[in-house]
């Protein structure tokens, strides 16, 4: 007998059984922190085994056990299988319309003019917990009850908040949210209660690389803070008649296989690193369904695939293959549910954009890195049997990378190369069925952003918006998608090389023998 799956219904949480057995079972129910120890017990109940149903109430006063962890008994004997709400019913869901998938991939974070010039319908945007909540009310904060406690939001950057989306959704720009935890940047508040509350404890504070947390997923308080950041974002950016913008999906944390840096939870090995993420991953799925059955979830990855950043700090950098590997495992084995990729193909070298030279992007499952050159790997990857969802592949978006150009005597070759480069890329990803989104990063240089250069725009410091000249790239993102496409390929293409070019467009992807071996031990879960 095991758990096959469970479901949240608008009054039950219904668990499905397989097996013969009927009668009574005790059904406990914890807090899903992460841990070597169940969570907090928040109900021991004996109910009904029927018909391989056992049910009880979804509700108990404000407490919603949708994201509830569950584990039944029979004999005193706990029954394996499934211990998270897999399934969400129609009459919970308050959004019911399909995915508003745009016309076109091409996505950019430009200003509304360019934006129209450009043709852009998609954009991410990044939203930093530390830097939206408070841990204590104020005449500044906006109240909001989650699972029968209140949470504050700081009505000033709700303010911005809204008024940003309203204006992509006038501009007829989808949003993907980017959900980060990072008491360093983004303008985070400093709150020190609030830091101690939704910082992984095993943030490396002390720590320059350390730019971004990981969300707390071992704490109550922690996992708290998390789910009434996500269902607030939920419930107000889904809305049908998007009263205050809208978005379409949650990245969660940034460039995790090099989460030392961009997810950090100190020291920790792969297998407890992605068993956490994955819960991350699976509430704020949950807190999308009670609002909206088309928000996507999606992991991030950067562009190191089968190697690490730093391979010789295994408990600080991993392989993105190594993560996706993880998430599947943890999903299946607790209740799979439909996760996305977002995945940044940066070019080998980022100071470098001809991608079509790159050495170590190859055309097989072991490749070091997915880059430009070898995008159809990812979806090569995911499309193998044991990781799709219900027999369909993962979605991917290409939600961060670019082309940089260089200053001084190499400007005008690397500013052609990365013309050449965004077009034969676009052509590459938009041939690849599961692909929503490949976005530039970034619309202007910043001087910041560690001697790259990846603005499709120069930045001009002497001005108010920062705005400067546009760079050939500029009128490749235009062409695409329009009538001028054909003579902007035709550029591309003699650029690079007419042999190079389109053995790119198409490339064959080949499963090695090393990766059959690997893939014979997963089986075709």
């Amino acid at each position: 007998m095991s758990v096959t799956k469970i479901e949240a219904t608008r009054d039950q949480i219904v668990i499905y059984v397989s097996g013969a057995h009927e009668g009574k079972v005790l059904l406990r129910e914890t807090v899903p922190v992460i841990s070597d120890k169940p969570g907090r017990t928040l109900s021991l109940t004996e109910v009904d085994l029927r018909g391989g149903l056992a049910s009880m109430a979804r509700f108990s006063g404000e407490h919603d056990r949708l994201f509830s962890e569950f584990t039944l008994f029979r004999h005193n004997e706990r029954m394996a299988g499934v211990c998270y709400v897999t399934e969400v019913s129609e009459d919970v869901t308050e959004n019911r319309l399909p995915y508003p998938q745009p016309d076109t991939i091409k996505a950019l974070n430009a200003n509304a003019s360019d934006t129209k010039t450009l043709g852009v319908q998609q954009a991410t945007y990044n939203v930093n917990l530390p830097a939206l909540m408070a841990a204590c009310p104020s005449a500044e904060t906006l109240e909001y009850r989650h699972a029968g406690r209140t949470y504050w939001f700081l009505r000033d950057r709700v303010n911005v908040i809204d008024a940003y989306l309203r204006e992509q959704d006038r501009l007829g720009v989808l949003i993907t949210m980017i959900l980060l935890n990072s008491p360093k940047h983004f303008n985070p508040t400093g709150e020190k209660a609030l830091l101690e509350a939704c910082l992984h404890p095993g943030y490396d504070a002390g720590s320059s690389d350390a730019l971004i947390s990981a969300f707390d997923m071992r704490t109550e308080e922690g996992q708290g803070y998390y789910r009434a950041f996500c269902e607030f974002l939920s419930e107000r950016y889904t809305r049908e008649d998007r009263l205050n913008g809208r978005i379409a999906g949650f990245i969660i944390s940034n460039e995790v296989q090099s989460q030392y840096v961009w997810g950090n939870a100190g020291d920790l090995d792969v297998e407890d690193y992605t068993r956490e993420y994955t819960q991350a991953l699976r509430l704020a799925w949950l807190s999308g369904q009670k609002h909206c059955a088309y928000l996507r979830v999606y992991l991030s990855l950067d562009h190191f695939w089968n190697q690490a950043f730093h391979p010789d700090q295994p408990l600080r950098y991993y392989s993105g293959r190594q993560v996706i590997d993880g998430i599947h495992t943890h999903a299946v084995r607790d209740g799979d549910f439909p996760w996305h990729v977002a995945h940044h193909p940066y070019p080998e070298d980022l100071r470098r954009p001809d991608f079509w030279n790159d050495r170590s992007a190859e055309f097989i499952f072991d490749t070091a890195r997915i880059t430009f050159r070898n995008l159809e790997v990812l979806p090569a990857y995911l499309a193998q049997e044991r990781l799709l969802y219900r027999g369909t592949p993962r979605r991917i978006i290409f939600s961060e990378q670019g082309f940089n150009s260089q200053q001084g005597p190499l400007q005008a070759l690397t500013e052609d190369m990365g013309e050449a480069g965004y077009v034969l890329a676009y052509l590459k990803a938009r041939a690849i069925p599961t692909v929503d989104m490949l976005t530039h990063h970034a619309y202007l240089d910043n001087p910041h952003e560690f001697g790259l250069n990846l603005g499709v725009r120069r930045y001009e410091p002497n001005t108010a918006d920062h705005v400067g000249q546009a760079k050939p790239i500029y009128q490749a993102i235009r062409d695409m998608d329009t009538e001028q496409e054909p003579a902007r390929i035709t550029k591309a293409r003699t650029y690079i090389g007419s042999d190079v070019f389109d053995y790119l467009r198409q490339p064959p992807v080949v499963v090695t023998e090393r990766d059959r071996a690997k893939l014979s031990d997963f089986g075709t879960t």
